[in-house]
């Protein structure tokens, strides 16, 4: 073995540069016992203890995992998810650096002058891929983990975009969906619907089950966390997001992954003198108004004609004359030039600036973090933004074979939401002036003359002028303890605790003089709405972790725990109505409770335990095998059915690693893996498995209170179970140039857990069931490819492409939703349906053959194919599917030194819409929507004796248009999601402006959106395009 060389000339400038330099800034180089340039080290002193990271050579990207061990003996520790480690030392020994898949990589400690060893390098021995997947029980290499992940650094997630933490996964992994809501757009306040892989619940019963039954695990450094917190989440503090997405990986979570798991891992204070850092995020919002398509003030008052507004259907001469000379009056005013847009009216640019700021630093045992961040989200409607204010206080402490981390965060969240929506500018007439003739608001823009069978039309400005408020507060805190023992070079134990609590605040304010009120007495105008969550989450863990490499063939690791958690929410509110003036706010003004009202409160307690084992074995980092069996127990399911096993087992082969396959040198990775397994679901109501009561106060007398029961219970009620397939592979050639990556799988959920509803008979609406079973196939397929690769220049194009496909079908539910069906064929809306064999994105309707040209009605195709003017509900069959046949993303990416530059779309092929905005706003407009405008289609597409050959039928305010398939279109989408500069200065010109370093970055957003379908979008808030700038700095 050949060792370092140093001169005793060499010896003393090395020692007497440090004793002359700080202790954290003394570094030198020295070079790999064995002579690997790949291995080199910057080292700086200090006393007893060889700090660190460890880098992969070939990206330069810190290794997670690595064990640093002292040659001879069992003192040995792993690196962090930054590749740091500590390594106490007393005397001059071989440190020993081993990863799977990497050449061991030995140096020499000679004593006081080589005691930190700042970066060091590691030489993959086949190339391979660096990525590590973190599920935050465990951390283990990808190639010899055998489940489907994706793993994302904090830095990629800026990198497309500085919105939150979500919409960045929705650009980077095309499995990961946020559903478009086309009610509430870019509304901040709104909490997204998100799912991984599909849906493996009953779809449309969110309500119901009191959650989204089909939303993913979120898991924020190790402990279980909430939508909420996650979008609330400052992504400058983001290190690193996991997908964990087949039974393989998701099990070690039990009964709760089956939709997936969402891992976040926060940034670790770095060791050393004391760092400041800022990062701030400024962003414009301009609102999309590209889907709609309104008539202007000549249209709609020829349409109105053309529909008979302006004649008396009684003949009445007088009351013709009053239609005239009103029809007349707009005229007047259309050729006076009123042509008001309205929907620019209740929107502005809106401006978003957040604010992060971090000092971290440490010496010895102890490394700290502080932080504060302050965020304004200005929505694109006036009225909305969302301030988030908060600090977090990081805390690692070490002391021999014992660590102590503490993560404290305290957060406040303040909303404020419009009070008029925005549809209600969207119905108002482009021929209504904003002002009246005397410059000021009018509270109506109609008001009919008497005789005319007419509503008065109310100013939306008027509405939105009072004082009203519709608002929010939150405070709260979350602290994560953990504490871990180095027990062994093999054997470490953890145990953590976590606690979350907030009081989350719910006020709402209609003034007196709000139009709504016109018509009520004095006692019932106006309304205040309060209501008051507590919230209060613990969790619990202990376990145990072995990891050993055995013979240099056999890797084991193993992890045996416990969990327990706890969930309570309380919530308590009241109405209040009675109020005399706009000014007088607060609810000591109001007179009485609303008619029927009084001051509501419920309760829910959810508890849950389990015990886990997680195993793995890689043989020669060839063959790979993964286990989890875990034991659940939850009380929101039957008494008896409180615990259920949930087990997987995967498989993999690194060929790359086989003898005859290294000769050739083709392939740097070439993994097959292949996983089963049973994960769970707990995102239901705490109580749907009791019979519980409510207390009924019309029912009070001397013996008490009467109760009736709210809903009944089950104790047979089982937990909802998917089994989960999945079989892939993990190809990378051509010099780390081509990474390819496919997954197939099936998710088989049954029994299904659902809300049925219960005949009237019975005495209560609904009871939980478990009916039928659901199955999802679908694949995967991700490429990346660098025509240009050269990382250790830190120049890099890339390339990339994905594409997902997901179809789910339900099985032996048989007549468990006939009411919902039943509801749904006469709901004008409703298009789902849950039959056997059915799909839950399924469109519902009756097959049109179109407009008659000779009639101008729709005709009808029959089940048994025969046709019909007459329609009939019965007919019904499935016209499309909102799920796509391939949807996913292309990007590229580029890297020139200290520039950036990436651009991502986002594509979606062969899905189908029931376009809401032909049904209700070119048809079905009856004579109570004659009186707000509508989409031009409405007037220039409708049947007439000059226009036979009509997509739509004739003008009229009295036909009533039914579901057809004439209103289910094709789809297919390409979104621009992400445009990205970025430019990170260079050492020395960061300096200049006395900083360790400096980068900036512009993002857009959502820029354009392409379609085959014209709908409208955003109809209570429109969507957004943003553009955003960043800027970082550390002192």
């Amino acid at each position: 073995m050949q060792k370092n060389q140093f001169t005793p000339s060499a010896c003393r400038w090395i020692l007497l540069g440090c004793c002359l330099t700080p202790p954290s800034l003394a570094s030198i180089q020295a070079q790999n016992v064995n002579g690997n340039a790949a291995a080199q080290t910057e080292i700086a002193v200090k006393q007893g203890v060889i700090e660190g990271k460890v880098f992969d050579s070939s990206d330069h990207e810190p290794m997670i995992g690595v064990t640093v061990a002292i040659e001879g003996t069992t003192n040995a520790v792993t690196t962090d998810i930054d590749g740091h480690f500590e390594l106490p030392v007393r005397k001059e020994c071989n440190i020993v650096l081993s990863f799977i898949g990497y050449k061991k990589t030995i140096i020499r400690f000679t004593g006081s002058n080589h005691a930190d060893f700042a970066r060091i390098m590691m030489k993959s021995e086949a190339q391979s891929i660096k990525d590590v997947v973190v599920t935050g029980v465990y951390r283990r290499k990808k190639e010899s983990f055998t489940g489907s992940s994706a793993t994302f650094k904090g830095d990629e997630l800026k990198s497309v975009g500085a919105q939150n933490v979500l919409q960045s996964l929705k650009t980077l992994d095309p499995s990961f969906k946020i559903m478009d809501n086309a009610l509430s757009g870019s509304n901040p306040n709104k909490m997204p619907d998100v799912e991984i892989r599909g849906k493996s619940s009953v779809a449309g019963l969110k309500e119901e089950y009191g959650s989204d039954p089909n939303q993913p695990l979120f898991i924020l450094d190790g402990f279980e966390t909430t939508l909420e917190t996650v979008m609330n989440l400052n992504m400058n503090r983001v290190a690193s997001v996991t997908l964990l997405k087949d039974a393989a990986s998701t099990a070690i979570y039990g009964s709760k992954a089956a939709n997936g798991v969402v891992v976040i891992e926060t940034k670790a204070p770095v060791k050393g003198k004391l760092q400041i850092s800022y990062k701030g995020d400024y962003s414009l919002d301009f609102a999309d108004l590209s889907d709609y398509n309104l008539m202007n003030s000549r249209e709609k008052l020829e349409f109105e004609k053309l529909a008979g507004v302006y004649k008396d259907n009684t003949n009445d001469p007088f009351n013709q004359i009053k239609l005239d000379n009103l029809y007349n009056s707009r005229l007047r005013d259309i050729e006076q030039g009123v042509d008001t847009y309205w929907l620019s009216v209740p929107l502005r640019t809106g401006f978003t600036h957040k604010h992060n700021v971090y000092a971290e630093g440490g010496e010895g045992n102890v490394r700290y973090g502080l932080g504060l961040n302050f965020g304004q989200v200005n929505g694109v409607m006036k009225g909305s933004d969302r301030q988030t204010l908060g600090g977090n206080l990081d805390l690692i402490y070490r002391t021999g074979k014992f660590q102590f981390s503490n993560k404290l965060s305290i957060d406040y969240l303040e909303t404020n939401n419009p009070t008029v929506s925005f549809s209600e500018y969207a119905y108002a007439n482009p021929y209504y002036r904003k002002y009246g003739a005397d410059g000021k608001i009018s509270k109506y823009l109609y008001y009919p003359e008497e005789g005319l069978n007419d509503n008065p039309v109310s100013n939306p400005l008027w509405n939105a002028h009072l004082n009203n408020y519709d608002k929010g507060q939150r405070f709260g805190f979350t602290n994560n303890f953990i504490a871990e023992w180095f027990a062994t070079d093999d054997l470490r134990v953890r145990g953590k605790f976590g606690i979350t609590k907030y009081d989350d605040t719910q006020d709402k304010r209609l003034s007196p003089e709000h139009t709504d009120f016109d018509d009520q007495e004095a006692t019932q105008k106006g309304l205040f709405q309060h209501s008051l969550q507590k919230y209060l989450y613990y969790e619990g863990d202990l376990s145990a972790t072995y990891g050993k490499l055995i013979a240099e063939k056999h890797q084991i690791n193993a992890v045996l725990g416990f969990n327990f958690s706890n969930t309570t929410s309380k919530t308590n509110g009241y109405s209040a109505t009675g109020f005399t003036d706009d000014q007088f706010d607060a609810p000591s003004f109001a007179n009485n409770y609303p008619t029927g009202g009084k001051p509501s409160y419920s309760e829910s307690i959810k508890h849950a335990s389990s015990f886990y084992l997680n195993g793995g074995y890689a043989y020669d980092n060839r063959y790979l095998l993964d286990f989890n069996l875990r034991n659940d127990g939850a009380s929101m399911f039957g008494t008896d059915n409180r615990f259920r096993t949930t087990w997987s087992v995967g498989l993999g082969w690194n060929i790359h690693n086989e003898e005859w396959m290294q000769e050739n040198g083709i392939f740097q990775m070439l993994k097959l893996r292949a996983s089963v397994g049973n994960p769970g679901n707990q995102n239901f109501s705490a109580y749907q498995a009791y019979t519980t009561y409510m207390f009924n106060s019309l029912m009070t007398n001397v013996f008490g209170t009467g109760v009736i029961i709210n809903s009944l219970g089950n104790n047979d009620l089982a937990w909802q179970e998917t089994i989960n397939y999945n079989v892939g592979a993990d190809i990378t050639t051509l010099g780390n140039r081509l990474n390819l990556t496919l997954d197939y799988y099936i998710k088989n959920t049954d029994p299904l857990l659902a809300i049925i509803t219960t005949p009237g008979s019975m005495g209560v609406t609904s009871e939980a069931l478990n009916a039928g079973k659901q199955k999802t196939n679908g694949w995967e397929a991700n490429i990346k490819f660098s025509p240009i690769y050269m990382p250790h220049e830190r120049i890099n194009w890339n390339i990339s492409l994905s594409a997902t496909h997901s179809k789910s079908k339900y099985a032996n539910i048989g007549n468990a939703f006939s009411a919902l069906n039943e509801s749904g064929k006469t709901g004008l809306h409703n298009t789902t349906r849950y039959y056997d064999g059915g799909s839950p994105t399924a469109i519902w309707a009756v097959r049109s053959a179109g407009i008659d040209p000779a009639t101008g009605k729709e005709l009808f195709i029959k089940r048994d194919g025969t046709y019909s003017f007459t329609y009939d509900a019965s007919d019904e069959v499935v016209c499309g599917d909102t799920e796509p046949d391939v949807e996913g993303l292309l990007g590229t990416t580029f890297y020139y030194k200290g520039f950036s530059f990436s651009c991502f779309f986002r594509y979606q092929y062969g899905g189908q819409l029931f376009n809401s905005s032909l049904f209700d706003k070119v048809e079905n407009i009856g004579t109570a929507d004659i009186y707000n405008n509508q989409d031009r289609r409405a007037l220039y597409d409708r049947w007439s004796i000059n226009n036979r050959n009509a997509q739509f039928k004739g003008i009229s305010m009295v036909q009533k248009t039914d579901k057809s398939s004439r209103f289910v279109m094709d789809e297919n989408t390409l979104t621009c999601e992400s445009i990205n500069l970025g430019y990170e200065f260079p050492l020395n010109i960061a300096k200049k402006f006395g900083m360790q370093a400096l980068s900036v970055q512009a993002n857009m957003n959502d820029i354009f959106r392409w379609s085959t379908v014209k709908a409208e979008r955003g109809i209570d808030y429109p969507f957004a395009r943003t553009i955003s700038f960043s800027i970082g700095a550390t002192f």
